[in-house]
Parts: C-alpha cells; sequence; structure tokens
C-alpha cells in the first residue's frame, strides 16, 4: 500500500482586495412618468436620495445620476439620458447602475432585457433596489423578464382603459381634445373664430374654387405678406381638408395600438371614427367646404396616378448652400442635373446654380484624393483638438458638482414647504410661489448641467474619427472614376456654394473642393 506524503503547502495571504484600490464606478438611474406636482416631487425625492447614497459610499465614486422626467418607459427612444448613461457604459465610465424598480428601467420586456445584456456587454452591472434583483449575481433571465412583464401589462392595461374612456366620450359626443387650428382659439371647451385669420381661411377656400393651384395661393399669400407667413403647401393642404372649418370635428383620425412601444399612428380604418356635426362655430359653409373636399378628391387622384420616380443616389444629400433647402433633380438634354427647390417657387431664386451629376462626380474624385494623400494631417489634426476638449471637459467636472449640490438644497428646500403646506403652516399662494421659484431654478440648473454634460459629445466624435481613419485605409488610396459605394461610405451630405462644393463626412469633418465644370 501506497504511503500517503503530506504535502508542505504555504498560504501567501492577499494583500489587495479583487479590484485592488480602484473605487467602483457607480450611477443611478431615475424616472417619473409624468410631469405633474407629486410626480415632480417624486422626481427630486429620487435625485436626492442617490445622491445621499452614494455619496456615503467609501468604495463608490459617482459618476453620475441619469434622469428622465415627464418620459414614457414603453420605449427607450425618446430618453435622453437613459440613451446617455447607456452611451457612458460602452465608454467604460460605469461598473455599476443603481434602479430603483425594474418598472422605472423599462416597461417593454423586450428592450429591458435586450439594454441589461448590452449593458453586460460593456462590463455594467444593474441592481434593482425594490425587486431584488441584482444582473452581476443573477444566474437566469427568467426572473427579471417576468417583472418587466408585470410592468408591461400593466403599462398596456392603463392605456386600453384610457383609449377605451376617450372612446365612450367620442361615441356620446362628450369628448374634448381640441388643438385649435389655424382660425380659432380654444375657448371654454369649444372652437371660437378669430375674425382676422377667419378671413384668410375665407381666401383660401375662394381662391381654390376659383381654380388657383396650392402652389400659386402659397405663394399669393407670402407676396402679400399675409400674417401665419411663411405658407407652406403642407399648411393650405392642411385647411381645404380639415372638417373643423364647417363647423363640425372628426375624432380618432389616429390611435394607440396596445403593443409596445405605445405610440400614436394614422387610423386607416383600424378603428372606429366619429363624426360628430355642429360641434362649434364654422368659418366656411358645408357646401363650400364639400365642393373644395370633392375637387382636392379627384385632383389627388389624378395625381396620384402617376408612377413612383426611382430613388437617385443623391436624393437628399444635396443642400443649397444659400438657403438651406435640398437640391432636386431635373433632366437638361441628357444630362441629370440638379437645381434647388426653391428655384421658381413664387419667383424665389437662390445665388447658387444648377449642379450637373458630372461636375459633381468629378469633385468627389477629387476630394476623394486630396482626402487620402492629406488623411493623417486631416484626421489627426482634428482628432487631437478632440482630445484637448475633452481635457477641458474633465476639469469643468466641479462645475457639474456644484451644481448637483445646489440642486440637492433646493430638493430639500422643495420637500419643506410641501412639508408646511400639508400641515397647513403657510397657505397655498406662498407655496405656490415659492415652490414656483424653487422649480424655475432646478430647471435652469438642469439644463446648465445637461449643456456640461453633452459636451461630452466628442468621445463620439473621437469615435467617428478613428472610424474614419480605418475607412480610409481600407479604400483605394487613389480613385480615377466616381464609385458611389466610396460615396455612400464617407459623405453625410454635400452643401452647392455657388463655385465650390462643400462635402460633410460622416465622421463630422467638412471639406471644401471647388466645382469641376464639365
Amino acid at each position: 500500500m501506497q504511503e500517503t506524503i503530506k504535502k508542505d503547502v504555504k498560504i501567501i495571504r492577499p494583500t489587495k482586495g479583487l479590484c485592488g484600490d480602484k473605487k467602483l464606478r457607480v450611477a443611478a438611474y431615475c424616472r417619473v412618468s409624468t410631469s405633474s406636482v407629486d410626480q415632480e416631487n417624486s422626481f427630486i425625492a429620487q435625485v436626492k436620495y442617490y445622491n445621499d447614497f452614494l455619496n456615503r459610499s467609501e468604495n463608490m465614486e459617482l459618476v453620475d445620476i441619469y434622469a428622465d422626467e415627464g418620459i414614457t418607459g414603453t420605449s427607450t427612444n425618446k430618453r435622453d439620458d437613459f440613451n446617455r448613461m447607456i452611451k457612458d457604459s460602452s465608454l467604460g465610465k460605469i461598473d455599476r447602475i443603481f434602479v430603483k424598480s425594474v418598472s422605472r428601467f423599462a416597461r417593454n420586456s423586450l428592450e429591458c432585457i435586450e439594454n441589461i445584456r448590452l449593458l453586460k456587454s460593456y462590463g455594467t452591472t444593474v441592481l434593482f433596489e425594490n425587486d431584488a434583483i441584482d444582473t452581476e449575481t443573477m444566474n437566469s433571465e427568467m426572473i427579471l423578464y417576468i417583472k418587466s412583464a408585470f410592468a408591461q401589462s400593466e403599462s398596456l392595461s392603463g392605456s386600453k382603459r384610457v383609449s377605451t374612456a376617450i372612446r365612450m366620450k367620442m361615441e356620446n359626443g362628450e369628448f374634448y381634445n381640441y388643438t385649435a387650428p389655424f382660425g380659432y382659439k380654444a375657448e371654454n371647451k369649444t372652437l371660437i373664430p378669430i375674425p382676422e385669420e377667419a378671413e384668410i381661411v375665407i381666401r383660401i377656400f375662394r381662391e381654390y374654387i376659383g381654380g388657383k393651384g396650392i402652389g400659386k395661393i402659397v405663394a399669393d399669400l407670402n407676396k402679400d405678406s399675409v400674417p401665419g407667413k411663411p405658407w407652406v403647401k403642407e399648411r393650405v393642404r392642411y385647411i381645404l381638408t380639415n372638417e373643423k372649418y364647417c363647423g363640425d370635428s372628426l375624432y380618432q383620425k389616429s390611435y394607440t395600438p396596445p403593443v409596445l412601444p405605445l405610440r400614436n399612428i394614422p387610423n386607416r380604418g383600424e378603428v372606429p371614427k366619429y363624426y360628430v356635426e355642429g360641434t362649434h362655430a364654422a368659418i366656411i359653409d358645408k357646401e363650400t367646404f364639400h365642393t373644395v373636399k370633392q375637387m382636392f378628391d379627384r385632383n389627388m387622384l389624378i395625381y396620384g396616378k402617376r408612377q413612383k420616380r426611382e430613388i437617385e443616389n443623391f436624393v437628399g444629400r444635396l443642400i443649397c448652400g444659400d438657403c438651406g433647402r435640398v437640391y432636386k433633380k431635373r433632366i437638361v438634354g441628357s444630362e441629370p442635373t440638379w437645381i434647388c427647390s426653391k428655384n421658381g417657387v413664387a419667383g424665389q431664386r437662390c445665388k447658387t446654380h444648377p449642379l450637373s451629376e458630372g461636375a459633381l462626380k468629378k469633385s468627389f474624385v477629387f476630394m476623394y484624393n486630396r482626402l487620402q494623400q492629406h488623411r493623417e494631417l486631416i484626421i489627426k489634426d482634428a482628432y487631437q483638438k478632440l482630445l484637448e476638449l475633452r481635457k477641458a471637459f474633465f476639469n469643468s467636472s466641479s462645475a457639474v458638482l456644484d451644481i448637483d449640490t445646489e440642486l440637492a438644497e433646493l430638493a430639500e428646500q422643495n420637500a419643506m414647504y410641501v412639508r408646511f403646506h400639508s400641515q397647513k403652516i403657510i397657505d397655498e399662494i406662498t407655496f405656490i410661489e415659492q415652490t414656483g421659484e424653487i422649480k424655475q431654478r432646478i430647471n435652469e440648473l438642469r439644463s446648465r448641467r445637461i449643456k456640461l454634460m453633452n459636451n461630452n459629445e466628442e468621445e463620439r466624435c473621437i469615435e467617428l474619427l478613428r472610424e474614419a481613419m480605418q475607412e480610409l485605409e481600407e479604400l483605394p488610396q487613389a480613385i480615377l472614376l466616381f464609385n458611389f459605394n466610396i460615396f455612400d461610405k464617407l459623405v453625410n451630405k454635400v452643401a452647392v456654394m455657388p463655385d465650390s462644393l462643400v462635402f460633410e463626412l460622416r465622421c463630422g469633418i467638412k471639406l471644401r473642393e471647388e466645382i469641376i465644370w464639365n
């Protein structure tokens, strides 16, 4: 039998923590769904709570408190601070995020899971305090999915309840949600005609019946300096087709489908519409309105039969350097030519000239070859300047800290006035005056803070410059003929000047090139 030999093992004790002396970089995310007074207090309370909590922790370093106010949680598209938080995580600035609950983070199950996975890929964990869910120790996404599904179901149920209530009011003719169109003002839950604007509406209907096209009506309105200038075709077209001008109301022209993200879309027959006659005073008699409607429908039918033009490569990419409008394509002789869309409208003309596609392509070839030849000088110079800007931003971080300190003090003052008001120590007028001043100051500070934080957009610009350098390295060193794939990869848009073209690259750099006329 083999004798067991006892081995001498020496234990070398650790002298540092797993993360060394480095502090955990943490952030907090807050959100309230509406901008009512109670929710504003809740919002301020959340910001104050996380400021106090994170500042007391010695092993944590507060990166920022990301807060969206009065924004829905069913989609992240419009949550600016949420998206900024994701971006900062992608740049390696955040190790951990604190959130009160899953419903504050997202009410869309799919977006919740996708964003958690995205943050994990950046090395960022999330702690949902009320739900006791920590993505750092979470073995399965099932619990998080269930929680977010409940939040999503609650959001959809709430939307359905509101939609049903509104629909019942529409059926009973009791619905009121007027946004006063031109010619009216909203007053005492009805629409009241504004005499001077009503005369303009009558003129538009009279001229359309008289045979003037919408473009001619617009030109004459602008020429006569009619109030409401500048007039555009879409506005006149809206007036000619809006039933409110004959005293009626068509409800549910748009609706919100019970799917996430919740958004309002045009009603093209998916749900009922409700036409209610005589809801307010008319500006146009019904016979005139229906005559215009028949003429409008007939003209739309005629023009609607035209075949759709093939999408051009440069559509929306050429901008007039004089007025800022897009260039449109025209065929002059045998060569496609682009001109400013303002030219010829009501006798207007810009200082820029028509641009043939041949001249555009030749100018791009010259610009591209010059860029490749001097790319290190052009790109690296911009890169160094952005690095200096980023350094200046971090030096200004003390300004952000000062703003956060004052915000915390204002939050305490606001809470004090709320307490005094609830205890009848101060009256309603004093409460509104004091909290109004505090709210105004908070809005000013938040605007300053957002402006300071948005300066960090240089990080994205730096990444774009790096991508541009890599793109140029992979593309040909020089080209003899125009290549649209190269153009599309590099160019965002082109400003057409009287004697030159300004190519705005996707990385933000603008390069001027003299037009190479044919």
